[in-house]
């Protein structure tokens, strides 16, 4: 049975969870503020947040314009951020981006909320490897073998 996906993957159902976790992390912050603070510098962690998510957005950038050229020509994207990372934009996001803007909350319980999103993305991406086997069949058998990065 042929797997379909629209142009954002799965992305929706790992905000979904990111969401859901984050309001609930956010919840118990409330009752128990202070007690999951991460620093009293909010000027300097202003300053890493921003840097981590600005980064994150540029790169997630750089990636989404890469598989975007391919899929205009019906390629599978192989190159730039996707020669180095099997799911780059996930990566970016969960490493960077996402940890990035939920710093600004200065909470660590906030900043937890990665975790069930990362679980979500290793739970759903199985969803965009079927359809880009479907898809490209050995050729996306290969690139898996030959891309520098799987952790995600």
């Amino acid at each position: 049975m042929k797997t379909k996906l629209s142009l954002m993957g799965v992305a929706g159902k790992i905000m979904a969870v990111l969401v859901v976790s984050l309001a609930v992390t956010e919840g118990i912050n409330f009752l128990a503020a202070p007690a999951f603070r991460i620093t009293d510098d909010e000027a300097t962690l202003a300053v890493v947040a921003a840097a981590m998510a600005v980064a994150g957005f540029a790169l997630n950038l750089a990636a989404a314009f890469g598989m975007l050229a391919a899929r205009r020509k019906g390629e599978l994207a192989t190159n730039g951020l996707y020669a180095i990372f099997l799911n780059p934009m996930y990566t970016v996001q969960l490493l960077l981006t996402v940890p990035g803007l939920l710093l600004l909350l200065n909470s660590w319980l906030a900043l937890s909320s990665v975790i069930p999103a990362f679980m979500a993305f290793k739970l759903f991406a199985r969803e965009e490897e079927q359809h880009l086997k479907e898809q490209f069949g050995k050729q996306y058998l290969d690139y898996k073998d030959t891309v520098l990065f799987k952790f995600l």
